[in-house]
């Protein structure tokens, strides 16, 4: 699972090799949050000695619930996490070298006042010195770019369920749940999430020696349409041979561009049908904190839940092992 995990920190590495990883990427409040991200800074320095600015994830730090996986000339490997614990000036892991149980450091992770991670500070044993590492801001025009391009949180409001159909969002982060991997998605990834509605049009001959005699109905979900006898043309409406079924179906359909570890990749797409949506409340959350549970219901028993915040806002989706998250979590 070690392995795994690690394999997984260097897949994602390769997929995100153009960037660093930025301090506006993502907000940390509790130690937890740490799990699965891997930060990749943009600037190294050996206090009173050097400073070298680094290439995209030539040093790299990824967190799992045990261990720290560190990339990077003389500080490269898997260190044992003992202790992971808030300070005042944000987190501190306290580390053991997998191999060496002698190399007992500590990793510093230093937020500013919005809980965002704008520096690192290492020490791989107590015999050596701390190296700081400097997270990036993101550059202006990049920043332009992808504020036009993903969702914020706070940005799409969905009142009632009936309103989601034909709307489209575009989620910041995917977090690996069952990996407890967190992906930052790129606009390259084109990952969206959409609620569709699919209207089927199917005409039918009806038997004129035949009465209408009692029939049992189909028993159909909340959101289907039962069928009906309606014109599809004037041609259609003149003539008592012909009826029109209409039935409504709905699915929610994700769709993102996978990289694979040879360099190929794959625009896919995955979907899901709905049957019903159930909403629920929780009347203790705020305005701006996840209030509505959104589940939608199908007969695969998949689980799809969107959260909106307390005015009615996205936030958060988790589609079976996968949790989308809007931009500015």
């Amino acid at each position: 699972m070690k392995t795994n995990l690690l394999l997984m920190f260097l897949t994602l590495a390769t997929w995100v090799q153009a960037q660093h990883s930025y301090l506006s990427d993502r907000r940390f409040y509790t130690p937890d949050e740490l799990i699965g991200y891997d930060f990749k800074p943009s600037v190294k320095e050996v206090p009173n000695e050097r400073q070298e600015e680094l290439t995209p994830g030539q040093y790299s730090f990824g967190i799992t619930h045990t261990n720290l996986y560190v990339k990077g000339e003389g500080l490269e490997g898997v260190y044992n996490i003992n202790n992971m614990q808030p300070e005042d000036y944000g987190f501190k892991l306290t580390l053991m070298n997998a191999r060496d149980a002698r190399l007992q450091g500590h990793l510093k992770v230093i937020l500013n006042k919005y809980g965002m991670v704008e520096t690192l500070i290492f020490r791989r044993s107590p015999s050596d010195k701390e190296t700081i590492f400097y997270l990036p801001a993101i550059p202006g025009k990049l920043k332009d770019e992808e504020k036009a391009y993903f969702t914020d949180r706070g940005e799409l409001v969905f009142e009632e369920p009936d309103s989601i159909w034909g709307k489209k969002f575009y989620p910041f982060f995917r977090v690996h749940t069952l990996d407890k991997v967190q992906e930052r998605l790129r606009m390259k990834d084109s990952t969206s999430i959409s609620f569709v509605e699919e209207i089927t049009i199917e005409e039918k001959e009806v038997k004129k020696k035949k009465k209408d005699k009692d029939s049992a109905a189909a028993t159909v979900d909340s959101l289907a349409v039962d069928a009906a006898t309606l014109p599809v043309d004037s041609t259609a409406a003149a003539s008592p041979d012909k009826k029109v079924k209409i039935t409504k179906e709905y699915f929610v359909v994700v769709r993102s561009i996978v990289q694979f570890e040879d360099g190929m990749r794959e625009d896919k797409s995955w979907k899901h049908q709905v049957k019903r949506v159930s909403v629920k409340e929780d009347e203790q959350a705020g305005a701006q904190e996840e209030r509505f549970q959104w589940e939608f219901v199908n007969d695969k028993k998949e689980k799809i839940v969107l959260y909106l915040n307390g005015d009615h806002t996205v936030s958060s989706m988790i589609i079976e092992d996968k949790k989308y998250l809007m931009r500015g979590f």
